[in-house]
């Protein structure tokens, strides 16, 4: 029997500030294909014809007031880089690695919450991403990096006939 990979542990990095024991909770982007639907003559069902990804995002909770994550608000499209350390573990010790996810994009969203006396304090941000890689213990899962049309799944670049075709 094989036991799945258990998420133990996170950290997170955002513009080289180490937030260890700052960190709350991290929502890693969802990626979802963008379809159209098609229908062909002669066909009874819609085909999902593919259009690329969905928006990525990135939210991510800190205690406290982060101050210095505040004052990175806005800038350019890629401008802010964020990086995601996970440490996963399955309990049969069949294996022990590193989840690793990159980031570039721009920090748009801060909610402060309620202020309230005497209860915890957090304040929530969201990342517009442009570009989004994650591997776990080294291995690449996916990339996608939208200012570079490039979309990685495993090892097979899906878009490098596309890029070659523009004479990318």
């Amino acid at each position: 029997m094989k036991l799945p990979l258990k998420l133990k542990g996170f950290n997170l990095f955002f513009e080289g500030l180490n937030l260890y024991g700052l960190v709350a909770d991290v929502t890693r982007p969802k990626v979802v294909f963008k379809t159209e639907d098609y229908r062909p003559g002669g066909l009874d069902v819609d085909l999902k014809i593919e259009q690329g990804i969905e928006p990525l995002e990135l939210e991510f909770t800190v205690g406290g007031y982060a101050a210095e994550i505040l004052r990175e608000m806005g800038g350019s499209i890629a401008g802010k880089v964020l990086r995601y350390q996970g440490s996963v573990e399955a309990e049969d010790d069949s294996e022990y690695g590193e989840l690793v996810g990159e980031a570039r994009g721009r920090l748009l969203e801060v909610d402060h919450g309620t202020d309230k006396q005497g209860d915890n304090s957090e304040v929530k941000f969201k990342m517009s991403l442009v570009y989004w890689k994650e591997t776990i213990n080294g291995k690449n899962v996916y990339e996608i990096d939208a200012l570079g049309s490039k979309l990685v799944i495993g090892d097979t670049d899906l878009r490098a006939r596309r890029r070659a075709a523009l004479g990318l």
